[in-house]
């Protein structure tokens, strides 16, 4: 249910900067000469299709959260983003970036149930909605009643889907992909970052194997920023995407067939699958993947 507020939230932003009369433009400081308008307009359909299907795929960061936290690892604030980054995102593009990263770290709220401060992410959050023209999708003192109350999940999850439903209708009909990329790339990155930060902080070996799966979502993801690849801020977001690409290199995915089989255990029937996925992280990769995780992340949310 969690992962409903942290992903409506997130593709809030998909729908913001085309579908409504005097939103802002993306322009980008220092960089009179580039014509962003022709640039997104000549990109390829075909290719824009495809963002959709493959962000779906995607994995909540949620999950992540819930993860770190059922291995009875410490909350730290240290880890997540100041909710007063949101004031230095003056453009479109940038807060796009910023309502992922922003969701991620309220999803990780969310799940040690930190009501207080979850409450000062939803007001970045509502602030940048509103500077995006999609507020009126974002009912922000119900979610906050909600939230503070900590006793109604069940209304919480309903109020969330349906918004994201018509989030993504309006999104569907203002043709403004590229801030679904954006935002789902500061999703993922702040979530990696997470993951990686607990992690090294507490030598939890037990991490190697899910951060290691991040090596085919984030081949996708580069995927998708590649189609606005000519965009200086997708080619530099690329640039530090690649650079953590680099260093999962040596991971390996392979699917090794198993004998299936099904056991009926205490009442309940367990499926055991005919095949298993085997994810092998050499030695000194996870310190790498760590190392190009930060850097990339503190780079893309301080992008210019």
């Amino acid at each position: 249910m969690a992962f409903a507020i942290v992903f409506l939230v997130a593709i809030s932003c998909e729908s913001c900067n085309g579908g409504g009369e005097g939103t802002e433009t993306d322009t980008i400081a220092n960089n009179s000469e580039f014509d962003e308008q022709k640039f997104f307009e000549g990109i390829d359909q075909s290719k824009v299709a495809q963002i959709n299907a493959i962000v779906e795929g995607f994995t909540s960061p949620v999950e992540m959260a819930a993860m770190i936290k059922n291995n009875h690892i410490e909350f730290s604030k240290d880890y997540l983003v100041e909710t007063s980054i949101a004031d230095s995102y003056e453009t479109n593009i940038k807060k796009a970036i910023g309502l992922g990263v922003l969701s991620a770290d309220l999803g990780y709220l969310n799940i040690y149930q930190k009501t207080g401060q979850m409450v000062d992410y939803l007001v970045a959050i509502n602030n940048i909605a509103g500077d995006l023209r999609v507020a009126q999708f974002f009912d922000f003192q119900t979610l906050k009643t909600l939230v503070t109350n900590g006793d109604n999940m069940d209304s919480l999850l309903f109020m969330t889907v349906s918004s994201f439903h018509q989030i993504d209708a309006y999104f569907t009909s203002s043709n403004r992909s590229f801030l679904t990329v954006l935002s789902v790339t500061g999703v993922w990155i702040e979530s990696l970052y997470l993951l990686t930060q607990v992690a090294k902080d507490n030598e939890f070996k037990d991490f190697t194997t899910q951060i290691g799966t991040q090596k085919d979502l984030l081949t996708q993801l580069v995927e998708i920023v590649k189609v606005y690849k000519g965009h200086p801020q997708f080619d530099y977001i690329l640039e530090n995407l690649k650079n953590v690409q680099k260093a999962f290199d040596p991971v390996t995915i392979t699917v090794q067939e198993t004998e299936g089989r099904v056991e009926f255990i205490d009442g309940n029937y367990i499926i055991y699958p005919s095949e298993e996925t085997v994810i092998d992280v050499p030695e000194g990769t996870l310190e790498n993947i760590i190392k190009a995780t930060e850097t990339a992340r503190n780079s893309i949310i301080n992008i210019k």
